[in-house]
C-alpha cells in the first residue's frame, strides 16, 4: 500500500490512519513532528494515548498493507487536535477482527468514543472475510463497558490477553 488511506469521516471527527514514520515519531515523544507530518494537532502533554505504538509499528513494517487495520487518530474536525484513538488489532482473523479506543482525559464523556468506533466498525463490515468485531473491556472500565453496549457488542464468558471478551456478530 502507498500512502494514506482515506480518512473516516464522522459528523465531528476526523479518523486518520497513522504512517510508520508517524508512529516512530509518537514513540520518539516527539509530538511535534507527528504534527508536521500529518497536519493534525497532538498535544504535547499527552502523546501515548494509551497505544502500544511499537506493537502496531511492527506489525506494519512486516506489511505496510496492514496500515487500514492499525491504528487511527481521532481528531475534533473543527480543531484538527487529536483527542485520541480507535485502534484495529490487524486484519480479520477467522473472520473477527479486534477493536480498541482511548481518549484523552478531557475529551471524555462527550461521546466521541462511540462515534469514532461506530464508524470504524461501519467500515470494517464493508471488508471481505468479516463477520465479527470483538473488544477486550476490563471488568472495572464502566465507560469502554457502556461504549461496547452503545456499539451492540456483549460480553462473552470466554477472555483475550487474561481481560474479557466482548463481541458482536456483522450484518
Amino acid at each position: 500500500m502507498n500512502g494514506r488511506p482515506a480518512n473516516i469521516e464522522t459528523e465531528r471527527l476526523l479518523l486518520v490512519c497513522l504512517l510508520p514514520e508517524e508512529i516512530e515519531s509518537l514513540i520518539a515523544a516527539n509530538p511535534g513532528r507527528a504534527s508536521l507530518q500529518t497536519g493534525l494537532c497532538f498535544r504535547e502533554d499527552d502523546p501515548s494515548l494509551g497505544v502500544n505504538w511499537s506493537w502496531h509499528l511492527k506489525a506494519l513494517r512486516a506489511d505496510c498493507n496492514q496500515i487500514p487495520w492499525r491504528v487511527r487518530v481521532i481528531a475534533e474536525r473543527s480543531s484538527s487536535t487529536v483527542v485520541g484513538s480507535i485502534n484495529l488489532k490487524g486484519p480479520p482473523i477467522n473472520g473477527d477482527v479486534e477493536i480498541g479506543w482511548g481518549l484523552n482525559a478531557d475529551a471524555r464523556g462527550r461521546g466521541y468514543a462511540t462515534e469514532a468506533a461506530a464508524a470504524v466498525i461501519n467500515w470494517v463490515a464493508q471488508q471481505a472475510d468479516v463477520v465479527s468485531i470483538s473488544a477486550t473491556v476490563p471488568d472495572d472500565n464502566y465507560p469502554s463497558q457502556r461504549v461496547a453496549t452503545r456499539l451492540g457488542l456483549r460480553r462473552t464468558d470466554q477472555t483475550r490477553r487474561d481481560t474479557p471478551l466482548w463481541k458482536c456478530t456483522l450484518g
